[in-house]
């Protein structure tokens, strides 16, 4: 691929799902949630909570998919590639890693959004209880889990650059 323009388009693509995603990541992670805790009762900024991340999933639904179409040509076009999984140079091992947190992310995304949330809302929809805090609990460390695992993509990705 040799057109400058598609490329740039392509990567602009890519930068902006990841900063959409991973900058929702922090924005819940480090202003929402503690602003929430102090601001809002507990019924309330599970309410809120709620409502957001119903917005929120959808934009992170939207950002895998682009990160998944835009990665592969952004993969392929690199200098350093050499086919899908291949471990002969630096940046081939290190792009696999990376791939495979991004997977680890999209699966717990899928299993928060899917399987925890409605589990949650049900549980909440009764009044506060010892399993709503034990579920909110859990999602807060997969969320955290998910976080890590963006921090450690980026880490990757801006490596993979200088090799």
């Amino acid at each position: 691929m040799d057109n400058v323009f598609v490329k740039t388009l392509i990567d602009w693509l890519h930068i902006m799902a990841t900063i959409t995603w991973i900058g929702g990541m922090f924005t819940n992670f480090v202003i929402l949630r503690p602003a929430m805790g102090k601001a809002l009762s507990p019924p309330e900024a599970g309410k809120l909570m709620g409502a957001l991340m119903n917005r929120f999933r959808i934009v992170v639904y939207i950002s895998i998919v682009v990160l998944g179409v835009t990665g592969i040509p952004l993969k392929i076009i690199n200098e350093n590639y050499i086919s899908i999984i291949n471990f002969e140079n630096s940046w081939e091992i290190i792009s696999f890693i990376k791939h495979l947190c991004y997977g680890i992310m999209v699966l717990l995304a899928v299993y928060s959004f899917e399987i925890l949330s409605p589990k949650m809302m049900k549980v909440a929809a009764k009044g506060p209880s010892p399993q709503l805090v034990q579920l909110q609990k859990k999602q807060a460390a997969f969320g955290g889990l998910a976080f890590l695992m963006a921090i450690v993509v980026l880490v990757l990705s801006s490596l993979m650059r200088y090799i």
